[in-house]
Parts: structure tokens; sequence; C-alpha cells
């Protein structure tokens, strides 16, 4: 009896061991290439985009949105006291596994002294693609 507890035990900690590395993949940070990318207009941005901008615009976000034929990163900086804000883009590259995104977030240039609820995001398009997407500072 006390061999079949320690048979069942070995094989339940296989079993575990080989779970758990199937759930772990290395992400790499070596560049393969740079991605071709649109910065949306907003005229232009897909209602499910925008009702995700809606749903989060309060607090700072960073998701993605794929139909069949793009990838769309969006990012917000959540809810500020004044219109004037800009977002460029710094990088945004692919790597074997990932791809990467680097934003840049610039305050007003001149502040008027008028208080105005403003929600600054960037909606970028991508072609389709199934890699996760890394946020970097």
């Amino acid at each position: 009896m006390q061999k079949n507890k320690i048979n069942l035990i070995f094989v339940l900690i296989i079993c575990i061991l080989v779970t758990a590395a199937c759930g772990f993949e290395k992400i790499q940070t070596k560049k393969t290439k740079d991605i071709d990318f649109t910065v949306v207009a907003e005229s232009e941005i897909p209602v499910e985009v925008q009702q995700i901008i809606n749903e989060r615009k309060e607090k700072e976000f960073k998701v993605t949105y794929s139909d069949s034929l793009y990838t769309y990163v969006i990012i917000g900086y959540g809810k500020q006291k004044y219109e004037g804000y800009s977002i460029r883009v710094k990088e945004m590259y692919e790597t074997e596994n990932a791809i990467y995104v680097k934003t840049e977030f610039n305050g007003p240039k001149e502040y008027t002294g008028n208080e105005t609820d403003t929600y600054p995001y960037i909606v970028i398009k991508i072609e389709y693609s199934d890699k996760n997407v890394i946020f970097s500072e």
C-alpha cells in the first residue's frame, strides 16, 4: 500500500511539472524588425475600439484589440485637467515572439489656466498579429 502511495505522488509531481512547463515561454527582446503602423484618426476608430476607450478612459490603460485584419494597440493616459497633451510613438518593433511598443506622453506646450477635462489616448493600427504586445516605458 505504501508503494502505491509513493507511485501516485510521483505521478502527480510529474504531471504538475509537465503542466507548469507548458505555461512558460521566454519572451525574446532582440528586435527582428521594425513594424509598420498607423496612428488612427479619431474619425476612423472602429466602434469596438471606441467602446474600449470609453469604458477605460478615466484611468491609464494599455490594451490591444484585434479583428480579422488588424491589431489595434490602445494606450490611454487617464483624465487630465487641461487640453493640449500629445502622444508620440517612440518605438515599435517585433521580436521572435512579441511586439514592443514605447510611447511618449507630453504635457501641453502652454497652460491657459482654463481647466477642461480631457482624456488623451492613442490608437495604433498594425497588421493582424497574435503575438503578445509588451508596453515598455
